[in-house]
């Protein structure tokens, strides 16, 4: 299982936790800033997603319009989805009635990674679970 304390730490990253973070994490110069108060789902969530924005180089501001921040948004946290929740960790949370919380995930994460498996990642979980697995 990816843990992103343990990358963070390897890549030379500071964590702060700060209070009344208006988004829940933020990046800027090997600092992650996350929201004091997120659950430890939201934690590890959070600090995946900046991570990528670190190993991105992105930098705050670079936009041109709202819509480049979503899209750059959701690309960075479909990197983090897929870090968090590698097949393995999808096959082992499926059938769990809450399976975001059996995989250490935020329910948003859980939603979009799988919504955006490739088609070898659904050819697995069809070969294990039949068509069983699309009711998660």
């Amino acid at each position: 299982m990816y843990n992103p304390w343990r990358h963070a730490f390897q890549l030379g990253l500071a964590i702060e936790f700060v209070p009344n973070l208006r988004p829940r994490a933020t990046y800027c110069a090997g600092l992650v800033q996350i929201r004091r108060g997120l659950s430890q789902r939201e934690r590890r969530t959070a600090l995946a997603h900046e991570i990528v924005h670190y190993q991105r180089g992105d930098e705050a501001g670079m936009e041109c319009t709202r819509w480049h921040l979503e899209k750059r948004e959701r690309l960075v946290h479909l990197v983090a989805a897929r870090r968090l929740l590698t097949i393995e960790d999808l096959a082992d949370a499926l059938h769990d009635p809450d399976p975001a919380a059996a995989a250490w995930v935020d329910d948003y994460t859980w939603a979009l990674r799988m919504a955006n498996l490739d088609p070898l990642e659904t050819a697995e979980l069809e070969h294990r679970f039949g068509d069983d697995w699309r009711v998660a």
